[in-house]
Formats: structure tokens, sequence, C-alpha cells
């Protein structure tokens, strides 16, 4: 009521939005009532809607919160609004910090609330004590009601409000949520500082994919480096909610010391993927690969659809076969070639006997040798002769069926990756 009231003196175009959350019965209604009472006695236009958040009481603060701020924003788009005023005031943000500190947050939590951002989102009323709001509004004779849910003692936030504050103010630190406002506003500004240091950092690392590129990270100042994180999820997914301390220096870990293929679960369905020098984050969607075995046309296209690939064989004479040096395709000699090719999934203590090499390998150290994320590894195509691997495509050729001078005829055998 403050906040709109004082925006109408400004002489500025304005309009409120309400949105009834439908938790108090009938208080719910008689405030929606009073709000389009007073803006009909001031002539504000006013958008109303009520939220349908059900009766789970499972997040039902955060899913109140995330129901507010998308009507708000839908009502700015209504009116084609530059700015949404929010009636946050200094007491609110010291209630935050409060609360933050208690849940462990670190620089970026602690800085609270901006007076602008994100988005178009402004708190005018930010400096300003609650006391001081309520004294306007007695000096103006203008009237507002209370939501009877900030006096309830089984909200965390109505607790530091109504008991923790007040307690240390009067026992331990007259002024203390002054200083509150003060820490978080120096926050705040050491905060933007590293973040624009950050950005920076993050426009140097990130690559054409948009991964992260990791040499040299561990390197950076941790403070430096996790702002560089928080910058990079932030823009992945949009936003930093539930991020706190923990999943940040989580994440510094997987990046500084590994393990060179692993994971780390984010919240809100998300996941952050380090595979060898670079960092991902993608959705948390659990993918099983089944095995698979595709006989390979001696002649013409085989798709291999599970491993997003399609083989291009042909049988062509020795003098036409292209230069090798291309691991995309292989070349064989067609008449050594006796039995079914086979492309398949990998199996545990596969081997192969790599040209220009005596003995044999672990398929496993091929993979690891050429960095293949072990995601793709369950799913990466083998090509096999009687179940011995004779070609690992992009990777690997065998020594069997070699080119000769006796050679008559040759299979080249290409491999098309629709995704790598």
């Amino acid at each position: 009521m403050a906040l709109l009231h004082a925006m109408r003196r400004t002489g500025r175009r304005i309009a409120a939005a309400h949105l009834n959350h439908r938790l108090r019965a009938a208080e719910s209604d008689r405030d929606e009532a009073f709000v389009r009472r007073v803006c009909g006695e001031l002539g504000i236009e006013l958008i109303v809607e009520a939220a349908a958040l059900g009766s789970d009481a499972a997040n039902l603060e955060e899913r109140a919160r995330e129901a507010r701020y998308a009507f708000l924003d839908r009502a700015a788009d209504r009116l084609g609004a530059r700015h949404i005023a929010l009636g946050h005031h200094a007491d609110d943000q010291a209630e935050t910090i409060m609360l933050r500190m208690l849940r462990g947050a670190g620089i970026a939590g602690l800085s609270a609330m901006a007076e602008a951002g994100p988005g178009r989102i402004i708190r005018p009323l930010l400096t300003l004590r609650r006391r001081e709001l309520l004294g306007y509004l007695g000096a103006i004779g203008a009237e507002f009601v209370s939501d009877s849910s900030n006096r309830s003692p089984r909200h965390l936030r109505n607790r530091v409000r109504n008991e923790l504050i007040p307690t240390i103010e009067r026992q331990y630190a007259p002024g203390f949520s002054r200083r509150l406002v003060e820490l978080g506003r120096e926050l705040r500004e050491a905060d933007e500082f590293t973040a624009a240091a950050a950005g920076r950092e993050l426009n140097v690392r990130l690559n054409a994919l948009g991964h992260l590129e990791l040499p040299g990270f561990a390197e950076l100042h941790p403070a430096l480096a996790a702002a560089t994180l928080r910058s990079f999820i932030a823009r992945r997914i949009g936003t930093l909610r539930r991020l706190d301390r923990s999943h940040v220096r989580a994440l510094m870990r997987l990046c500084c010391a590994g393990p060179s293929n692993g994971n780390l679960d984010l919240p809100g369905g998300w996941r952050a993927v380090r595979s060898y020098g670079t960092l991902t984050v993608e959705r948390r969607i659990r993918t099983i690969h089944e095995p698979y075995a595709v006989e390979l046309a001696r002649s013409g296209p085989t798709e291999v659809e599970p491993a997003g690939c399609r083989f291009e064989s042909a049988i062509i004479a020795p003098d036409a076969a292209p230069v090798p040096g291309n691991l995309y395709q292989a070349l064989f000699d067609a008449d050594r070639l006796a039995g079914v090719l086979v492309a398949r999934t990998f199996r545990p203590g596969d081997r192969i006997a790599p040209l220009g090499m005596a003995g044999s390998r672990k398929v496993k150290e091929v993979f690891i040798d050429h960095k293949l994320p072990l995601a793709q590894r369950a799913s990466y195509p083998l090509i096999t002769l009687d179940d011995r691997v004779v070609w690992i495509p992009a990777m690997v050729r065998s020594r069997h069926a070699l080119l000769s001078a006796e050679t008559q005829k040759v299979l080249c055998l290409k491999a098309c990756f629709r995704t790598r």
C-alpha cells in the first residue's frame, strides 16, 4: 500500500497487480476485495488472478512464490510495463540475509535482494524501514490490511522476524538490522565485481558447443573459479535458485580434482558432467543403452540407430582405393575378410590388435586414450568379424585383413556419425 500511494504521487503511469493465493480462505478474499476497492477509489488499473496451488503442503511457499512472479510477468507483458515494482523494504532485506546466513549461504546469497533486477524488477523501498512505511501511511491517512500468517511461528521467516532479530537487537546488538542491510550491500558490491570478472573468464572458456573448457581452471583464484561456475550454471539453467555452497564446492572438486569422467547431480533435475577437459550441464535423464549387434552389408548403407551412425560399404578395385589415413574409413582385403561383419556394443574384456603395434590393447584403454565420454561408451560401435574387434571407427584399425600386393578386391567401409 505504501508503494502504491508513493508511486501514484510520482505522476508516472502505473497499474497494480494482485494474485489471490487462496491460502487463507476468507482472509485471502478480503485482501482481494480491499485491493479492488482501493484501486477503484484511486483510479488505478488493476489486474487480478487467482492461483491454483493445490492442498499439498510440500514446497508450498516456493510454489506460491513461483506462481506470484509468473503472474507479475504476465501482467507486465499485458500492460507493456517497463518495470515491476515490489514493496520489499529494509526489514525484509535484513530477514532475508539472516535466513540465508542460517542456511549456509555464501557471498552471492548473503548479498540478498538488489534494488534493481533480475529482469524488470525494481525495489524502490529497499532502504526504508517498516516503521517508516507505517509512519508514511499514517501521515497520508491510507488504509492497509495485515496478513495473519505473518504472525504464525510455524514459518522460520516469521520466527526470525518476530523473535530472533528483535532479541538480538534488544539484548546483544542494537542496530543489528541496519548492520545486516549494510553487510548485504557491501557483499553485493563485492559479488558484482567478482561476477563481472567471472563473466569475462566464462566467455574465454566457453567453446563452440557451450561447454566449459577446464585446462588451467585449477590455477584460478578460488573466488573467481567459484563465481565462474555459478555464472556458467546460471547461463545454462537460467537460475541459481537452490544452488548452495555445497553444490559449488562439489563442482570445484569435480573440475579441479576429477575424476576426468564424472558427474554431479544439481537441483531442479540438472546434472553437471565432466568429460576430460570440459564440463557440461544437462537435464538429468537416465539413459539405458541396450546392447545391439547389427550385421553390416558388404555393399551399400547400413543404419545403426542405437549408435547414431550409418556405415557405407563398397567393393572396389585396389587402384581405386583411397589413401589410408582417414580413421572414419577402413580398407580391408575383401577375400581375407571371410565371415560376417557386425557393428556391436562394447563388452568387458574386448581387445583389439592395433595396426602399427605388437600385441593387443583393451578397447576400454582405447576409449580412455581418445577421451570418449563415459556416457557414450556404452553405445559406441565396434566393428567385429567373428566377434574379433577389427575396427573402432575414428580411433583404431586392427592388423586384420590388411591390403597387400596380392589383394584383388578391397572392401571400403565408412562410418558417418550423426552426432558426436
